[in-house]
């Protein structure tokens, strides 16, 4: 009787331990479900309202994570990533643009498990060093020419179907990126400017990686045609609803 019990106690205990690893964002994923609509577009006023937001931020500074995996540290990081955007945006009340804040992605901190970080260090020291492709698809800066801000967190078993996801509806969002047939010119976010060195080192260059998640039918017209790149000047207006 006690040898059939041990196992099982053992095997809860093991469960229990695994479980109290991981990092619980059903708080930050509820308030998304209610104040970011399938455009993207952010109500912060319901953010700076709740309580519970603030709670999140807390978590988030005293998380234990060095012994997540892979994908778990991405999740979080991202996610990480995105609240304190809304939280560095509900703190300047009035603004209509991130760049309007001094600092706003170099200056002011944040704390994240133990460490203080600007959101630069978090993306360029640990996001990017996991992910330096897809990460991109997935941090939202707070402005509208960003990738939308989804209505639901990263999770560690879905993270990067969630960010191909995302570099797919990004690719051929034509308000971002778009190809003109008919002059031979592909415009694309200043995204893939600013990054260039993280596409080519993965994909060879920019422009496989668009053909890769661009609509067959551009994809096609790409793979039969020299293009001109021109870049679209990147909208910092505030993703605001």
């Amino acid at each position: 009787m006690n040898k059939v019990i041990l196992p099982v106690i053992l095997i809860i205990i093991t469960g229990v331990s695994n479980f109290a690893q991981s990092f619980d964002h059903s708080v930050f994923e509820k308030l998304l479900k209610e104040n970011v609509n399938e455009k993207g577009l952010v109500n912060y006023k319901g953010f700076a309202g709740s309580e519970e937001f603030g709670g999140y931020l807390k978590q988030l500074a005293t998380a234990k994570i060095s012994e997540f995996d892979k994908n778990e540290k991405l999740s979080f990081l991202i996610n990480a990533y995105n609240a304190f955007v809304i939280k560095n945006v509900i703190d300047h009340p009035g603004i209509k643009s991130p760049m309007e804040v001094r600092g706003f992605f170099d200056d002011v901190e944040f704390e994240l498990a133990g460490e203080e970080l600007t959101l630069n260090e978090l993306e360029y020291e640990h996001v990017l060093k996991i992910e330096p492709v897809l990460s991109h698809f997935g941090l939202v800066c707070g402005a509208v020419s960003c990738p939308k801000l989804l209505q639901e967190t990263y999770k560690p078993s879905t993270v990067y179907e969630q960010l191909q996801t995302n570099a797919r509806n990004f690719v051929n969002d034509k308000y971002k990126n778009r190809l003109d047939k008919e002059n031979k010119t592909l415009y694309l976010s200043e995204i893939f400017k600013w990054f260039d060195k993280y596409f080519s080192a993965k994909h060879g260059s920019v422009l496989n990686f668009v053909k890769k998640y661009i609509n067959e039918s551009d994809r096609k017209f790409l793979e039969k045609n020299d293009v001109e790149i021109k870049f679209i000047k990147y909208n910092w207006r505030l993703n605001k609803q």
